[in-house]
């Protein structure tokens, strides 16, 4: 599954890059043009589900990797990216460190001027269990909205990612993150 995952993110930043690759800006009528970069910022993740109390905490994290933007019509963008994130929170002062490969699939909805609407799913990998949870699980999904500044090769975006998965076998607990994001286009 891990490498399902990573696999159709990578096909998929290859596919859009292609499509990069071909365009032509050349004439001042062919609108925008797509954006290859690359993004960095925190995240503050914690635990959600019917297990969750009181003694859970937030866990403050990094997040970074690179973004594809491209425009597929007048107001919609396509937004691939490939992240490292730290998530996981705390239990009665006890960091749970979960680190996972994520593959965001956003959609940026123009609405006011610069400011867009970020939808889509996230396919997230695990690479790191320091938290001494039993049994947890390789892959999460999850399902991303937030918002997001566009300004020429600047971008910035604040987005919450509810897991749609359970990150272990033995309980109902699902990640949840806060992510605030800064990226540069090189393209």
């Amino acid at each position: 599954m891990k490498k399902l995952i990573l696999s159709l993110g990578c096909l998929c930043l290859l596919a859009l890059g292609s499509s990069l690759a071909m365009a032509d800006d050349s004439t001042p009528a062919a609108g925008p043009s797509p954006r290859l970069g690359v993004e960095g910022g925190i995240d503050l993740s914690n635990f959600n589900g019917q297990n969750v109390n009181d003694v859970f905490g937030s866990r403050l994290g990094l997040v970074g990797g690179a973004f594809l933007d491209v425009p597929v019509g007048a107001v919609l963008n396509l937004q691939p990216e490939i992240l490292y994130a730290q998530k996981g929170g705390k239990y009665n002062g006890n960091a749970y460190q979960l680190n996972y490969v994520e593959v965001p699939i956003l959609l940026d909805i123009a609405f006011i001027g610069p400011l867009g609407l970020l939808v889509g799913p996230a396919f997230d990998l695990n690479t790191t269990n320091n938290s001494g949870i039993q049994n947890v699980n390789n892959t999460d999904i999850g399902l991303v909205l937030g918002g997001q500044l566009n300004l020429d090769r600047f971008l910035v975006s604040c987005r919450y990612e509810v897991g749609l998965s359970n990150i272990s076998s033995n309980n109902a607990v699902q990640n949840g993150t806060f992510t605030a994001l800064v990226g540069l286009s090189f393209i």
